[in-house]
């Protein structure tokens, strides 16, 4: 078994991810010849049900259904269609997931099915359970568009199985592209210009008890994913190649030590890489940029700490990488604070 997904392999189902789009596309009177063109795709493959998808077909998809409907709303739609949708057993293990934690833990690992061009990470600190955003096959204009629909998803899915709703936060990066439909989705609790894509829900909130709670149902739809899927890697290259990096900090890296990890060439890693629309430097900088973010703002170290961390000589080149990566200095980066913020 190969120990990523790539761009060109075939594992997203038409009927689950894809589906929704087709059947939004539909419900506004949309051609589906338009809305298919590019993606190789014919209306009587996509009926059989046994349709097995790239995720460059799925992005095609993506880009003919913003042409053709391209109101601010579509991916908040979308999400709320999302779930629980034509998942099987990838979705039951939520489904009858005893509270919030479990939920959250089960999404987790079914992602690969549920979430299959972007990858959600999860992380803990004392306050909050995290979710964060990432590419997962490839580096794609889409990644906004995506993020909204996800988080609309994630948060309509445990917002109706929680007997309370819980009090998410929204980080996002950069300023609101549409306030309104933030507000009206995500309501007041969102924080812009954040450089980071991620939710986070008190910790004292995670035993919320689910109203599908079913401990036996869980176990087996748990055990039934994983058996549909020990074949099939759970990460796209771009995303393990992330977590690579992120597993050897604080050690210093270069393409030609990730290679010989990969059992590669450095020659065959830098073609990969280019194929997923990226660079070594950029998946560098890319998770060094967030684990200064991260270590700024929720464990507020020093900067001689962080320089040291990422591997720089002084703190004079963190700052001018850091204004690289983000556009401002680290000194602008103010911690998180748990206190309620409006766009």
């Amino acid at each position: 078994m190969l120990a990523w997904i790539e761009r060109e392999e075939r594992y997203v189902p038409a009927h689950q991810f894809p589906a929704v789009i087709i059947e939004l596309a539909q419900s506004r009177n949309t051609d589906m010849d338009k809305l298919l063109r590019g993606t190789g795709v014919f209306w009587e493959d996509y009926l059989s049900g046994e349709l097995i998808l790239k995720p460059d077909q799925c992005l095609q998809l993506i880009t003919n259904l913003r042409r053709l409907l391209p109101g601010n709303d579509i991916p908040y739609l979308l999400g709320h269609r999302l779930y629980p949708g034509n998942f099987g057993a990838s979705i039951n293990p939520v489904w009858f997931a005893s509270h919030l934690s479990e939920a959250i833990d089960h999404f987790v690992l079914c992602q690969a099915s549920l979430s299959p061009l972007l990858h959600i990470r999860k992380s803990v600190d004392p306050d909050y359970l995290y979710l964060h955003w990432q590419n997962n096959i490839t580096d794609t204009e889409h990644f906004h568009f995506l993020l909204q629909l996800s988080m609309t998803a994630i948060t309509s899915l445990l917002n109706h199985l929680c007997e309370a709703e819980p009090s998410w936060d929204y980080l996002l990066p950069g300023p609101l592209d549409n306030e309104e439909q933030y507000q009206v989705n995500f309501g007041s609790r969102v924080f812009a210009n954040q450089h980071i894509a991620a939710m986070r829900v008190p910790r004292s909130q995670l035993s919320t008890a689910c109203r599908q709670a079913n401990v036996n149902n869980a176990v087996i739809a748990r055990n039934q994913f994983l058996a549909a899927w020990s074949q099939q890697p759970p990460l796209g290259f771009v995303a393990y190649i992330d977590q690579c990096i992120r597993t050897h900090l604080p050690h210093q890296l270069t393409l030609e030590v990730l290679a010989e990890q990969l059992c590669i060439s450095p020659a065959t890693l830098k073609r990969k890489l280019k194929k997923h629309d990226t660079r070594f430097q950029d998946r560098y900088d890319s998770v060094r940029k967030e684990l200064a973010i991260d270590w700024l703002t929720r464990q507020q170290l020093t900067y001689d700490e962080i320089a040291e961390r990422l591997h720089f000589h002084d703190i004079r080149n963190l700052r001018r990488a850091f204004k690289r990566w983000t556009g401002t200095l680290p000194s602008s980066i103010k911690p998180l604070s748990p206190a309620k913020t409006t766009p």
